[in-house]
């Protein structure tokens, strides 16, 4: 291997030991050891083993300090200031972001604070219309660029924004602009090519050409359906502007300029220009520099070279910000290529032996497929450990659309030059690929609601089918080069009927006993979900995870066989216990949608839900009066204690009788509703007590704990500022309780209710 790729291999495993595993404090020590190590090198007798130790080894001790260095010059400083308010001057460096309930702007601090690329939010107002340029003072808090929830966040540093900040109420003044607004000249060029997008392409298929032009997906997360489709297909990967975007471009500025030196030198500050307007994400400087180099090395009369141009792009991006290494587009891009590199070759070998290549349409097929392969070998893992699913069919959704979406990018690059300055051809031009747009979305969508469209990897057993896979193929490759010609569909099917039988796996744990009850994960929020072998409820859906509670609860049921919700009980409309309900329905198919007839102090979440059930076609009921259900075999009754205070008051309460057993599901029902059950309804003995309000201290008092009696207590909750679970609710649950779990600390709780047992949990 090169040694340009030996020291790049170094240095990134440095970094990674440094961002995930290695105490900071401790790099130098570490670094000096490596240097050590590596006087020892000349001992090596042969001279190539010689040089490969001495560039790991140093190149790792480099990539230590680097580290280290990073952090103590970059996010210390910025991390002394969090909690304090200060005000800064700063210049802009983009234009806002207006989401839903915030809106945020990307800065370059000059005075008030360390110099650092930061963020700066605003809750409960508006920002102005900045561009960038702008030179702004404003007062602001200072919060943790390293820390969200309570846990390491290596979103924001990885993108070397290193500080972040909310903005006080009508402190912001634009105080002049910059002496160079040149230098913003890529990001006025973004913001134009999205304007032009908005202008010439139909509202439902502007934000994909967006995306696909600029990598700025905003508008197109917040089509939920669309967006859902799309990562449930395992196709966001055309959005995320990366190495296909930078080939198609180079190959269509080829074909207009040639394919000479001299074309490939044009071809540069284009590629550097695009770079820029795409917001320097990893993926894109990965395929930036692997594109220069392939152009480059013709120029100056050598061959390409994949490992080289990989290792270089590496480097290039740990030198400027070696936390980048904690990025996940960065890990996921650099997976695909890797795969590229190291396993199209081989693949390509295999099917020019056995395909009749000289035929274009099969060739065509052929080089997708393969690229297909290479590209997710590597990157399977990565995103499913990330995003907690695995498609399935993404290979289909790829094969039908790949060639259009290359259409559709070249296309649009076209209409957008030409809207600039012929509005109305350009408007018909666009018009024509909107229907390529919506015929992709379309595949989309269709493989997206295939039977076990994607595998939950929340569970040991599909990770065991996973890495079963790999050991498979890995066998499979090394007995071929043994000589032993083994037919490839014989790992395929092999690894086909594990799949199969991990998902009958599945299904058959619902089959036994009297069902299950799982209290999900999802971050400071509540989703609850009640299943037996006949029927699933799903009580809440919301929460603050870095998943969406639809994703959690959609893997969770596809992880048990189910594709259908009976039915889908929100207590109340408060985010964290609603915001995921879009999904959750875009995702599975659910029967009938409760949730009570006074949710009225939210009225854009009402909208929002209301809105996206009428889409898919699901009943609504709005509950005015107590209820009684049932689904399945399962029993529900669905109170509405009717407290005064607040929306937690007035939300429902369900109780689920599941053969033998009852759980008790609270919402955020507190101390006023909790009486007004006891007064209005004879409270059972329950097996199962979901605690109220996430353990806050206005619910779950000794007297209601008293009547209920329950054996298990579940307390779903997350990092929150509020001190939630409070200390003094946690002792009474403990005291009134045989169990008390909380998801904060085991995660998912599963409880299997078994006909002559009192469950286990997972």
């Amino acid at each position: 291997m090169r040694k340009l790729a030996w020291a790049s291999l170094g240095f990134a495993v440095a970094a990674g030991l440094a961002e995930y595993v290695l105490k900071r404090e401790e790099l130098p020590l570490y670094a000096a050891a490596l240097a050590v190590l590596a006087l020892s090198a000349p001992l090596l007798r042969d001279r190539i083993r010689r040089a490969k130790a001495l560039t790991l080894c140093l190149s790792a001790a480099v990539g230590l300090l680097a580290w280290w260095g990073h952090y103590h010059i970059h996010i210390g400083p910025s991390e002394a200031l969090v909690g304090e308010t200060v005000t800064i001057s700063a210049t802009v460096r983009d234009y806002v972001e207006r989401h839903e309930d915030y809106e945020r702007v990307e800065v370059r601090v000059r005075d008030g604070a360390p110099r650092e690329k930061a963020l700066l939010y605003m809750y409960d107002g508006t920002l102005p219309e900045l561009e960038p340029g702008d030179i702004i003072d404003v007062q602001i808090k200072v919060t943790s660029a390293v820390t969200r929830q309570g846990a390491r966040s290596r979103v924001y540093t990885a993108q070397n924004q290193n500080l972040l900040g909310y903005i006080q109420q009508d402190t912001l003044t634009v105080a002049g602009r910059t002496a160079h607004p040149w230098a913003y000249f890529p990001q006025r060029l973004s913001h134009k090519v999205e304007g032009l997008c908005e202008e010439l392409f139909e509202p439902d298929t502007a934000p994909f050409v967006k995306g696909l032009l600029t990598g700025n997906t905003l508008e197109l997360e917040e089509d939920t359906e669309n967006y859902t489709a799309m990562r449930t297909a395992g196709v966001m990967h055309i959005v995320a502007v990366s190495g296909m975007h930078m080939f198609v471009l180079v190959a269509f500025l080829r074909l207009l300029l040639g394919k000479g030196r001299r074309s490939s030198i044009l071809c540069l500050p284009l590629i550097g220009l695009y770079t820029l307007m795409a917001g320097c994400r990893a993926s894109v400087v990965r395929a930036a520099v692997m594109q220069a180099l392939y152009l480059t090395a013709p120029v100056v009369r050598r061959e390409p070279d994949g490992t080289t141009s990989l290792g270089a792009a590496l480097l290039l991006l740990l030198l400027v910000n070696p936390m980048t290494i904690g990025g996940v587009g960065l890990q996921l891009s650099f997976a695909c290529m890797a795969g590229l590199v190291y396993l199209l070759p081989r693949i390509m070998r295999w099917m020019e032996a056995r395909l009749p290549m000289d035929k274009k349409p099969v060739a065509y097929m052929a080089g997708n497929v393969a690229c297909t392969i290479s590209a997710t070998a590597f990157s399977v893992p990565l995103s499913a450990a990330y995003f907690g699913q695995m498609p399935l069919w993404s290979l289909i959704a790829n094969l039908l659309t790949l060639f259009v979406v290359e259409c559709v990018f070249a296309g649009s690059l076209v209409v957008c030059a030409l809207g600039a300055f012929f509005p109305a051809p350009a408007t018909a031009a666009a018009g024509v690929l909107g229907w390529a747009v919506r015929f992709c979305m379309w595949v989309y969508r269709t493989v997206a609601g295939l039977p076990v469209a994607s595998l939950a990897m929340d569970r040991p057993r599909t990770w065991l089918w996973l890495a079963g896979v790999y050991v498979l193929f890995a066998l499979w490759s090394a007995l071929r080069k043994r000589g032993r010609h083994i037919r490839l569909y014989v790992p395929v099917c092999a690894a086909a009927a594990a799949l199969a039988l991990t998902l009958i796996w599945g299904k058959l744990s619902i089959r036994t006993g009297e069902g299950q009850v799982a209290v999900l994960d999802v971050g400071q929020g509540e989703c609850v979900v009640l299943a037996n072998s006949q029927a699933a409820v799903v009580v809440d859906c919301g929460g603050s995870g870095w998943s969406s509670a639809g994703d959690v609860a959609a893997n969770y049921l596809l992880g048990i066989g189910k594709t259908r919700v009976d039915m889908l009980v929100l207590t109340h409309l408060h985010a964290d216990h609603a915001n995921g309900v879009e999904t959750l329905l875009y995702r599975t198919n659910v029967g009938r949608l409760v949730l009570p007839a006074g949710a009225d102090d939210t009225d854009w979440q009402r909208d929002e839900v209301l809105a996206a059930a009428e889409r898919q076609g699901v009943p609504v009921t709005l509950l005015g009066q107590e209820e009684h259900v049932s689904v399945g075999g399962m029993e529900l009754d669905l109170m509405l204690p009717m407290g005064e205070s607040d929306m937690n008051e007035r939300g429902i309460v369900a109780l689920a009788q599941m053969g033998q057993k009852q759980v008790l599901i609270m919402g955020d029902a507190g101390r006023e509703a909790e009486m007004a059950l006891l007064e209005d309804w004879a409270v059972p003995d329950v097996d199962i007590l979901v605690a109220g309000h996430h353990g806050s201290r206005s619910g779950s008092s000794p007297l209601f704990l008293l009547a209920a009696q329950p054996e298990t207590a579940v307390v779903s909750v997350g990092y929150n500022p509020y001190g939630l679970p409070a200390p003094n609710v946690m002792d009474r649950l403990e005291t009134y309780c045989d169990t008390v779990l909380r998801t904060d600390e085991q995660g998912t709780v599963v409880i299997d209710l078994g006909e002559d047992d009192d469950g286990e949990t997972g």
